[in-house]
């Protein structure tokens, strides 16, 4: 979902029709049903029913069309504030990721910032959660959205909760284990975990280590510490050697079928995506404008989801 699509989707409604709605944007009404057509696609739900009678919203489309012309306003607002104050002056964003939002989340809100203040720089970093928690508390971040470790400390952080995710056992495409696993038999194979790679070990992140303590099992041995997920599926689908990753990476269509879940009986052990700042740094403006427009993607998306 991008700003575009949901002023494309507006505008259809707002003039009556898609010819009457391509002309006010200045674009072919061909470009502008396939961008409509994409959104539908994506959440495989239709916005507009198209008859003989004209353009109709359905029911899911009238229940969006109030959180897309939020989505709009509060978008204009923000670039008619920075075009004032900002003038030409180019700034950057520090920013930290974890796995689970750097799949989607990021690269689609990016895009729709970048075209919103095409002078501001992300410095993106992607690490795991405690990497980032400890970047914010130094100033090395401004904003971090990553998953939220179990019982951690957030007394000195401002917290803005976005959705829940769960991970999964993965391991390559014909993998031993691929039909199914107990936890005994996962820890025969080496694993591979992301982390900060000039450390010592992984231990400081507890998203592998929990599935086996809760059991009572002994810990597997780690094969490699990676410093992003793509380097740790490449060793995936080399090896036999698993790995622990939310389920949003299985979606990525440059792993499509040649990573799979490892189907177990253990629990799921679900966790929390949020927008992560430090509370007694103020945030740039540009640093706000970012991390409204997370939070109202995230939270829309999800929205979209369960409907």
């Amino acid at each position: 979902m991008t700003i575009q699509q949901l002023r494309a989707l507006v505008a259809v409604v707002t003039h009556g029709g898609f010819r009457a709605a391509s002309r006010a944007l200045n674009v072919s009404q061909g470009g502008l049903t396939k961008t409509i057509s994409a959104l539908e696609e994506e959440y495989g739900i239709s916005f507009i029913d198209r008859s003989a009678k004209g353009v109709q919203l359905s029911p899911q489309g009238e229940a969006f069309l109030h959180f897309a012309r939020a989505i709009l306003e509060e978008a204009d607002r923000a670039e008619d504030w920075l075009r004032n104050v900002s003038g030409n002056v180019s700034t950057s964003v520090s920013l930290g990721v974890s796995v689970e939002p750097s799949i989607r989340l990021v690269p689609a809100v990016l895009q729709d910032f970048r075209r919103t203040l095409p002078n501001v720089m992300i410095r993106l970093t992607q690490g795991v959660s405690v990497e980032l928690l400890r970047a914010l508390r130094e100033n090395r971040l401004e904003l971090a959205v990553t998953r939220l470790p179990r019982n951690f400390d957030a007394s000195d952080l401002k917290v803005d909760r976005l959705y829940q995710s769960e991970p999964v056992i993965v391991g390559r495409a014909g993998h031993p284990c691929a039909g199914g696993a107990t936890i005994r038999e996962l820890t025969k194979y080496d694993w591979v975990v992301i982390g900060d790679t000039s450390q010592s070990g992984a231990e400081t992140d507890d998203s592998t280590w929990e599935l086996f303590d809760a059991s009572n099992e002994s810990r597997p041995r780690f094969a490699a510490v990676c410093n992003s997920v793509f380097s740790l599926l490449s060793m995936l689908m080399e090896s036999d050697s698993l790995a622990r990753v939310p389920r949003s990476v299985l979606e990525h269509p440059l792993v499509s079928r040649k990573v799979v879940a490892i189907p177990t009986t253990l629990p799921k052990y679900p966790y929390w995506v949020a927008v992560v700042s430090k509370s007694s740094r103020r945030l740039s403006p540009e640093a706000q404008t970012l991390s409204a427009m997370l939070t109202s993607y995230a939270r829309i998306s999800t929205a979209m989801v369960r409907e």
